[in-house]
């Protein structure tokens, strides 16, 4: 199913004013510019739309519109990775890395490592000390370094449905 256009930016968080998408720092847009683009049905021609579009290849901006699949939801947990190499050996990739946000269909997270789009990774999400760790495979659907920043961006979609439907869960998300 895609999310096709509605009035409001999918990045919009209403309830304390401020756009999503700004990965260094905070930003609050003005009144004219919530009414424009937030709120007023052009977030496809929004330059931090289109700029937050860029830095995430599967946010695909199509004439002003948001394909991706899937809502993200912005959370901080601890994320280790490992390489898939064999059955038995599994080399740790970062065991530092942070979430940016989650969706069922995959994870943004920050490391200081560069990952190779297309590569197979091991997951394990920390959570709160109330559930248990999330652990799955998934694959490296894109990484970008931030600027002026040691960090990488990277997005991995999940190779397992159980793990989305985790997600969905924990997230209370009863449907796409």
């Amino acid at each position: 199913m895609v999310n096709v256009h509605t009035d409001i930016c999918p990045h919009w968080a209403q309830d304390d004013r401020r756009c999503l998408l700004s990965c260094s720092g905070l930003y609050l847009p003005v009144q004219e510019h919530i009414d424009i683009y937030c709120q007023g049905g052009n977030y496809g021609s929004c330059s931090q739309f289109i700029n937050g579009a860029d830095v995430d290849d599967t946010a695909a901006v199509d004439h002003g519109l948001n394909l991706r699949r899937f809502s993200r939801v912005p959370a901080r947990f601890s994320f280790r990775l490992a390489a898939c190499e064999t059955e038995d050996v599994n080399r740790i990739i970062d065991d530092a890395a942070t979430t940016v946000d989650l969706s069922p269909g995959g994870i943004r997270f920050e490391s200081y490592h560069a990952l190779p789009q297309g590569a197979e990774v091991l997951f394990s999400l920390n959570g709160d000390f109330s559930e248990t760790p999330l652990r799955g495979i998934g694959e490296v659907k894109w990484c970008h370094s931030l600027e002026n920043a040691p960090l990488y961006h990277a997005g991995i979609a999940f190779a397992d449905p159980e793990v989305a439907r985790t997600i969905r869960k924990r997230l209370g998300i009863t449907k796409d």
